[in-house]
């Protein structure tokens, strides 16, 4: 005769599946959902939790040959704040622009076992990109503008109140995410320009660049100048990290 305890065993393990079942249909609906503001409270769990480390996206149930190619490039001011501030004019000294991409994909070059190190970059342009795109033309001004006091790139904190009575649900939730990205792109940036000047590094500036592919018929016969399309993150205070992370960056 079996005991309680054995038989409240399927009992026990069926609520459980039952409450990550609903957790993950729940999480599926507030992901895929309108844009409300709850949805927006929860969007970097939700990213983490749908989108993982892995970052494989759709394409591996779609695949499809590539369109064009994906830059991202950055720049930093290596002198002290107040000439950086006063540009070129004040004595700032500026870094030559340096494709970090470039970098990443020179890893990639007879490598079938190239991490995910190989491809930050991408994942971060990948990202980015249609959310900047999504700002209307006075937003995207702001974006491309210098912001280096820390004053907000919008003209307000996007998790107050002001925000949430100047915005739409939607476009709030655009805005937010499009900070949370630039952020990531800053760091980004950040760290790889510490690690040629090191603490030097004062501001930092990024952009993104699309470049189309040749279409498969002019494959031998390429445009001599292919078109050009740029993202632009302004000048921006360099990131700070703790040394635990430099020396895991390192």
């Amino acid at each position: 005769m079996a005991s309680p305890r054995i038989r409240r065993l399927p009992a026990v393990v069926l609520a459980t599946v039952g409450l990550l079942a609903a957790g993950h249909i729940g999480a599926t609906l507030a992901y895929t959902g309108p844009d409300t503001p709850v949805r927006a409270a929860l969007q970097p769990a939700l990213n983490r939790y749908f989108l993982g480390p892995l970052d494989q996206g759709w394409n591996l149930f779609a695949p499809g040959p590539y369109s064009q190619d994906e830059f991202m490039l950055v720049r930093a001011c290596i002198s002290d704040f107040d000439a950086c501030a006063g540009g070129a004019d004040a004595g700032a000294e500026f870094t030559e622009w340096r494709n970090i991409t470039a970098e990443e994909q020179e890893a990639l070059d007879y490598n079938i076992f190239a991490n995910r190190e190989t491809r930050q970059s991408k994942v971060v342009h990948g990202r980015l990109w249609p959310v900047a795109n999504r700002l209307t033309d006075e937003q995207q001004a702001m974006a491309e503008a210098n912001h280096i006091d820390g004053d907000p790139v919008f003209g307000v904190d996007l998790y107050s109140t002001e925000a949430e009575q100047a915005f739409s649900p939607g476009q709030l939730n655009n805005l937010r995410t499009y900070q949370r990205l630039e952020d990531t792109a800053v760091g980004l940036a950040t760290l790889y320009l510490q690690q040629e000047h090191g603490d030097a590094v004062t501001l930092v500036e990024v952009r993104m660049l699309r470049e189309p592919v040749p279409a498969f018929k002019q494959r031998h016969d390429p445009p001599e100048e292919p078109a050009q399309h740029w993202t632009t993150i302004g000048w921006r205070p360099a990131m700070e990290f703790d040394d635990d992370v430099k020396r895991a960056w390192s």
